[in-house]
């Protein structure tokens, strides 16, 4: 290769990874390096004690109705890392344009080292952070799936892909209104069209469906078969939803229900995003049995 063609390739190497890197704000990177240190803070405290460290006072754990985290928190014993080992890593996720909400999702591994059996269980978490009134960032909502065996991400930290994104500039009371209706919705058409249908409808190409047991479906196509397979029968309730200031961005919760051989209920999470058209999609679902 002459220094002249190595020179071009070089500069168009250099100039895909800085547009990478440029798609990754300086809020979501403050995001990202907090979970990081969340991670880090888990080797040196335990989980119980970081935990407390990095949740916000208003945290809602679920039984299934919603509950104050720290409570539960505080209600179990503080281990030492050397006991229960919990790693994990933040892959993916995104941030409001008005920099007070995001999340974040990617792979745990869970190690008890109490038992005989210290064979590492998988998981595939998913946070929902606010930034405090004195800017630091604590996480409102944490929930998990136990995958089967470790879920694939692409390498080091990438920011969700979104197509066009909302910059409608509709107040924050307006946005959390209209989400809490997509909500009700999306559980409307779930009981009238069936779940299939219904996720279909409101998933993009990247949405991200969690459930213990299985490796997640990514993108609507396999959302819609994994619905049609194993939840064809399901009712759902919504509890609440709330929006960013920017009104891009936002989560919702309640309980569900799935009428199989094997009944099953518990609590959902969505994290919805909002498209130029001012739709809500979801963009990461995920459930908690009980």
């Amino acid at each position: 290769m002459n220094r002249v063609l190595a020179a071009a390739v070089a500069g168009l190497f250099l100039t895909t990874f800085v547009a990478a890197q440029n798609n990754i704000s300086s809020e979501l990177e403050a995001l990202v390096d907090t979970e990081r240190a969340f991670a880090r803070t888990a080797t040196e405290k335990g989980i119980r004690d970081s935990f407390l460290e990095y949740f916000a006072d208003d945290a809602v754990a679920f039984n299934p109705a919603p509950i104050v985290a720290k409570d539960r928190l505080r209600g179990r014993p503080s281990r030492p890392f050397s006991e229960y080992e919990l790693r994990w890593e933040p892959r993916t996720g995104d941030i409001a344009a008005s920099g007070e909400l995001g999340w974040l999702t990617g792979p745990s591994t869970f190690i008890d080292h109490t038992t005989p059996d210290t064979k590492p269980q998988h998981g595939n978490y998913l946070s929902v952070w606010r930034r405090q009134a004195d800017g630091a960032w604590r996480v409102f909502i944490d929930i998990g799936s136990e995958p089967p065996q470790p879920v694939p991400f692409e390498a080091g930290f990438t920011r969700f892909p979104f197509r066009a994104r909302y910059a409608g500039g509709q107040p924050k009371t307006a946005s959390a209104a209209a989400l809490l209706v997509a909500d009700k919705e999306l559980n409307a058409q779930i009981a009238a069209a069936g779940s299939a249908e219904a996720y279909a409808a409101v998933t993009t190409s990247a949405s991200r469906l969690h459930r213990s047991g299985f490796m997640p479906p990514i993108g609507a196509a396999a959302i819609r078969s994994w619905m049609k397979e194993h939840a064809p029968a399901m009712t759902a309730s919504t509890g609440a939803a709330d929006a960013a200031h920017s009104g891009d961005l936002g989560y919702s919760y309640g309980t569900y229900d799935v009428k199989a051989a094997q009944a099953e209920r518990g609590a959902y999470v969505r994290v919805w995003q909002r498209d130029a058209g001012a739709k809500w999609l979801v963009v990461a679902d995920v459930v908690q049995k009980f």
